[in-house]
């Protein structure tokens, strides 16, 4: 759980500082970076850390990327240029994606599968307390420091986890193999997950050739893992029967329900009026119910089968988007609105929760860390995907309406607080087109659900 706190931490406190990163450091054209880097060597480190978990077990991964997260994190502290935190995050986001593998798979390999569910369940709650208090953080050791407060905090927070992990991790498995590095498909990810940091940038452009480049980036990746006997991700870990439907619905409620909450904020300001403050809490609405749901799921899963409880949250994240989307449509107060978002919590909750459950339930011990590997980058593209979806069509309809759409980038960036009426009226309709697309996600889990509970007697046994 610690390990996961950092990660949330590292992952959602930064924002709080880059103006002062940027006030200090100058060459603020490479201030976005910051974020960007730590996301992309993140995104290709969890898959590539996969075969070296399953090879070297988990407890010396952890070992080494707990220690390479407090020196990054303090090399970032220290960086005396913009071009030198930049480095700092790559290595930072390196050791972030190795460390998020090797946890993951710590628990499908210490615990047996009726435990598993209240270790993710805490997991869960971690993340969400992190969400909220992350950026509060960050905001305290920039008020009281200054911006290199941040990433020094994480420091001790590293220093605990690790002492807490050191000897406690399970070691390789008896089925343990060795694998050489797959250099060529760790740079086909890499250039995957480029393309797809290109389409969170929200513009139909992006949009277009971003997906263009990940299409042709994974049937470069098909043929490339036919000509090699041991590549960093296998394709059965991705298209086979018994994780297909885990990986599908995982990536539809996650890639759907933060795509269009990412702009909740930017509506609440722009649209319902609310102060950049308040319209900052409101991504506690539905982390909240991502919490709850995954608390309640996990007891939920003692009583009936786990796919059976991932099919139950996919309706209950139906219902929350669908009423979310009326709620908008009808200007609802923010009270009501935040009912919809608390339901949508809960049945992300619940589906991503149980969703890693089932999928470690039908996974061999010898290959936990590569299928873990694989089911944290595919729920990273998508989520990057509902980012970019949700972007283009806010701000393609603030454009087809206005022609000011840098009114509405000026809101995302905090520059301004307010925005003209006509705007302010373009902006509201893409945010409930976003929020509808975003519906037509969460009804897709139904069917994908569906076919993952008929898939259950191909399941395979993995008790720890």
């Amino acid at each position: 759980m610690a390990s996961i706190g950092i990660i949330a931490y590292s992952n959602l406190g930064l924002t709080a500082a880059l103006p002062d990163i940027g006030n200090d450091l100058g060459d603020v054209a490479l201030l976005p970076w910051t974020i960007t880097v730590e996301l992309l060597m993140s995104g290709v480190a969890v898959l590539a850390a996969g075969p070296v978990v399953d090879g070297l077990g988990t407890r010396r991964v952890f070992r080494w990327s707990v220690v390479g997260f407090v020196l990054t994190s303090a090399l970032c502290g220290l960086a005396p240029t913009m071009l030198l935190l930049v480095i700092g995050r790559a290595l930072q986001g390196i050791t972030i994606g190795v460390l998020l593998t090797s946890a993951m798979a710590a628990i499908g390999l210490s615990y047996p599968v009726h435990q598993r569910a209240r270790v993710f369940a805490m997991n869960s709650t971690v993340w969400g307390v992190m969400s909220v208090a992350g950026p509060s953080i960050a905001a305290v050791m920039v008020a009281t420091m200054n911006w290199r407060g941040v990433f020094f905090f994480s420091v001790p927070v590293g220093l605990v986890a690790g002492a807490l992990a050191w000897n406690n991790l399970p070691g390789p498995t008896s089925e343990a193999q060795t694998s050489t590095a797959d250099a060529r498909g760790i740079g086909i990810v890499a250039v995957i997950a480029a393309a797809g940091l290109a389409v969170a940038q929200g513009s139909v452009t992006a949009i277009a050739g971003g997906t263009l480049v990940v299409a042709l980036g994974v049937a470069g990746y098909a043929r490339h893992a036919r000509s090699v006997p041991d590549p960093v991700v296998r394709p059965r870990h991705l298209f086979a029967t018994r994780f297909r439907s885990v990986h599908t619905t995982s990536m539809l409620a996650v890639g759907g329900a933060l795509g269009f909450h990412s702009f909740l904020p930017v509506y609440l300001n722009g649209v319902r009026g609310l102060s950049t403050t308040a319209a900052a809490f409101s991504v506690a609405y539905l982390s909240a119910g991502w919490t709850t749901g995954a608390v309640s799921s996990s007891r939920l899963q003692d009583r009936i089968l786990r796919e059976q409880v991932v099919l139950l949250g996919s309706v209950v994240l139906s219902t929350g988007i669908l009423l979310s989307t009326v709620l908008v449509w009808a200007e609802a107060p923010v009270a009501v609105l935040a009912i919809g978002l608390f339901i949508s919590g809960l049945g992300t909750g619940a589906i991503s929760t149980t969703g890693i459950n089932v999928l470690q339930e039908r996974t061999s011990l010898s290959e936990m860390g590569r299928v873990n590997g694989a089911h944290q980058f595919t729920r990273s593209m998508s989520v990057t995907y509902g980012v970019g979806i949700a972007g283009a069509v806010i701000l393609a309809t603030v454009d087809r309406r206005t022609g000011d759409v840098e009114a509405v980038r000026d809101l995302l960036g905090g520059d301004v607080e307010t925005v003209s009426r006509p705007v302010a009226d373009a902006l509201g309709a893409g945010f409930l087109f976003a929020i509808a697309v975003a519906a037509v996600a969460a009804v897709a889990t139904i069917p994908a659900a569906r076919h993952l509970v008929r898939s259950r007697p191909e399941a395979v046994t993995s008790a720890a």
